[in-house]
């Protein structure tokens, strides 16, 4: 066995190590972080740890036979796509750390999978509670529009997680950007809109809506723009990270339309979803210092619902009854993401 991998004394200082092509000593030192967004945004993730089993789901079965019969549809195929979401994250990021040579970074990426496993575990304890758990993970056999957006997803991630160079990861970091900052919004919006009909839904959604957006999406943010400024990246991969969020936004709205045109719901339109996706996709961009490229709207109902569910400690709701009282909230500097 190459022990090297594992302990290299003649290793470079940790605060010399880059997130890619370093020679880390092998030590995950948390009182010295080159970043500081790194365990920044570690502590906040652990911090806000929270297990599907808080969520009062009791009455999720009654609730769901009460929706309208599009009110289902959306409800069954949106858990659907964000299993998916979920699942392939989980798979993705152990590639990704594998490939990151800073050990912080490493380690708050090993907090991450874990916090993304958690969120299938809701998912399954949601749709169990709910009744129609083999339904849902069995659809995208069923509905060609699902299979197709979750298959143009995984191409997106696997396309640049090969490690042959820093453009490469930088664009696979940008594929994480998109899953985290493009791809859940809609599907979040959806049971939002829903609501109070399926309260424990919303709940867990609350939860994990607050990990993709607090931390998650952060993370991967910062990722992007250390890779950017530790190397010198070509101009065609930036070109390529326009093409890339392009695409997002393709997928996602072409799934969210086909949910309209089959199960419309109250409140939902085509313009909207556009609006919303666009303004997310420009934020996304900002965060990542790029410039934005879509039409800018002002900010849409959507938005304000996923943003108002942001705020957990401020919305009357069933869970966290017994352990957990409060989502920590944080000042922490994560480069003012």
């Amino acid at each position: 066995m190459n022990s090297k991998h594992y302990y290299n004394p003649n290793g470079e200082d940790i605060l010399d190590e880059k997130i890619f092509g370093g020679n880390p000593t092998g030590f995950v030192d948390f009182n010295r972080s080159k970043y500081q967004w790194d365990s920044n945004i570690y502590d906040l993730m652990n911090a806000n740890t929270w297990f599907p089993s808080e969520v009062n789901t009791s009455t999720e079965k009654k609730n769901f036979a009460n929706l309208t019969e599009n009110e289902q549809a959306i409800y069954k195929l949106t858990f659907a796509q964000l299993s998916f979401n979920d699942s392939a994250q989980e798979e993705y990021l152990s590639d990704f750390r594998r490939l990151a040579s800073n050990r912080l970074v490493k380690a708050t990426l090993s907090l991450q999978i874990m916090q993304e496993v958690n969120h299938s575990k809701s998912y399954a304890v949601l749709l169990d509670a709910c009744g129609n758990s083999d339904e849902v993970f069995n659809l995208y056999k069923h509905d060609e529009a699902l299979n197709r957006k979750n298959n143009r997803i995984a191409e997106q991630f696997a396309s640049y997680i090969g490690g042959t160079s820093v453009d490469e990861m930088l664009l696979s970091a940008m594929a994480s950007v998109n899953l985290e900052g493009v791809y859940f919004l809609l599907g979040f919006s959806y049971i939002y809109t829903l609501g109070d009909k399926v309260p424990g839904a919303r709940d867990m959604i609350q939860f994990i809506a607050r990990d993709e957006l607090n931390t998650h999406l952060p993370l991967f943010a910062n990722i992007f723009k250390t890779i950017q400024k530790e190397n010198k990246i070509a101009t065609k991969t930036l070109d390529k990270s326009y093409e890339m969020i392009q695409d997002a936004v393709d997928i996602e709205l072409e799934y969210g339309k086909y949910l309209l045109e089959n199960y419309p719901i109250m409140g939902l339109t085509e313009e909207l979803m556009e609006q919303t996706v666009h303004n997310y996709a420009n934020d996304r961009l900002t965060k990542i210092g790029l410039d934005p490229i879509f039409t800018q709207s002002s900010t849409t109902y959507l938005q304000k619902l996923v943003t108002k569910h942001l705020n957990i400690n401020d919305i009357k709701s069933n869970f966290f009854e017994s352990n957990v009282s409060n989502y920590a909230k944080s000042s922490l500097d994560i480069n003012d993401f």
